[in-house]
């Protein structure tokens, strides 16, 4: 919902476009830094990566690496045009409820279906990865790249640009 709020902020020309490009990179290392320390730390260390999860954990892992270039561009689209129209219904909603609401059903359509999403990624395939799964540092550079980079597609082009089109006076 990052990427979507603060494009609209560019659009609205409240800030910089170097300033959304300065809180792409914070935020994208620090969400790296807090999946890692969950993925070690919380999954790891305590075993709840290993035995039957392990296979799951593997199996999840290896189909987001395994996914073509445009796969997971268009995986990550769909995923984050989700994530931000669940940010945006809940910047619309008045009270408590209609923001869970609005915010709950386009997060729980995503992880349904499977979208990759970019935090996801940084914790599900460091997981395996800590488990032994056969899985490079490079690998997983790649698609989080790949996957960054249609995360961004689709929160900027199908909510944050459209409803700046839509409400733009």
């Amino acid at each position: 919902s990052n990427m979507m709020a603060v494009t609209l902020a560019v659009f609205d020309k409240k800030l910089k476009p170097a300033l959304l490009l300065k809180n792409l990179v914070i935020i994208t290392l620090a969400n790296l830094v807090g999946a890692l320390f969950v993925a070690y730390c919380l999954g790891h260390l305590t075993g709840l990566t290993e035995g039957v999860v392990f296979e799951k954990t593997v199996h999840t892992a290896e189909a987001k690496i395994n996914a073509t270039f445009s796969e997971m561009i268009f995986s990550g689209i769909g995923c984050n045009w989700l994530v931000g129209m669940g940010a945006w219904l809940a910047f619309c909603a008045k009270d408590v409820s209609g923001k869970i609401l609005g915010t709950w059903f386009p997060i729980m359509t995503f992880v349904a279906i499977g979208f990759l999403h970019l935090v996801a990624n940084m914790f599900a395939i460091p997981a395996a990865m800590f488990e032994g799964a056969n899985i490079s540092v490079l690998q997983f550079i790649q698609n989080m790249g790949t996957v960054f980079l249609g995360n961004f597609v689709g929160a900027v082009t199908l909510v944050s640009a459209l409803y700046t089109f839509a409400y733009k006076k």
